[in-house]
């Protein structure tokens, strides 16, 4: 895989990076980071997937998925996002060795992940945000700014994991932030929200959180609602 470079980069020493996961929580942080901090592409990769095209009647729809660098000379962080993760391992080892290569040819030296962790099950109403670092001051970073280590012993699947590892053997330092959710399977603002609250106090950036806050107090209206009519005794509407 290889990125074509659409303008000249900005110089930067941190990559802020992360693909679509559990509760689409990277997906979600990413997308507001990059509008927030009015971020320009300047790097654009194609991926392989899907395997199908999708059709409306009888008109087909193919939007193939992709990979965009973003950056801007008015910060020192560049980020990288994407469609989707590589369902395979060897694409997937080669999508985290191209970004890192253009990550270290700008002057990238810190690559900090972000992504989701399940705890639980149902609603979280105020997330927390664990950590996992490849070295003693990234770890002390993180709890600086309000992270909390991971718990016992696992694994840091997929993409938001296998970065880190590619970029030790590098020499680079890393950081993975991981919002706390319960189902996986839905749209997590919350976790992002609290994924977001950490890493710009770590960039020193604005966020602006408007959407996210109306999402989630759109979420906390349906549940006050459902609970509503739990309670409502037979025969009521």
């Amino acid at each position: 895989m290889e990125f074509k470079i659409l303008r000249v980069p900005p110089r930067a020493k941190v990559l802020v990076t992360g693909l679509p996961d559990m509760g689409n929580v990277a997906g979600i942080s990413m997308e507001v980071l990059v509008r927030s901090c009015n971020l320009e592409e300047f790097a654009l990769a194609q991926g392989n997937w899907p395997p199908f095209v999708t059709h409306t009647g009888s008109m087909i729809r193919f939007e193939r998925g992709w990979y965009r660098f973003y950056g801007s000379d008015a910060h020192d962080f560049v980020a990288l996002t994407g469609s989707f993760q590589p369902p395979e391992s060897g694409e997937l080892y080669e999508l985290c060795n191209a970004v890192l290569d253009l990550a270290q040819s700008i002057g990238v030296e810190t690559v900090v992940s972000l992504g989701a962790a399940h705890f639980g099950e149902g609603f979280i109403e105020n997330p927390r945000v664990f950590f996992a670092a490849t070295s003693d001051r990234m770890a002390e970073k993180a709890r600086f700014y309000g992270a909390v280590p991971l718990p016992d012993e696992g694994y840091i699947t997929g993409y938001n994991g296998l970065i880190h590892g590619l970029a030790m053997e590098r020499g680079m330092e890393g950081l993975c932030l991981l919002g706390e959710i319960g189902n996986p399977r839905v749209r997590q603002p919350a976790a992002a929200k609290a994924v977001l609250q950490v890493l710009s106090a770590m960039l020193n950036v604005s966020v602006d959180y408007t959407e996210l806050d109306r999402e989630i107090e759109q979420i906390k209206a349906m549940r006050a609602l459902r609970r509503g009519r739990r309670d409502l005794p037979p025969g009521v509407m």
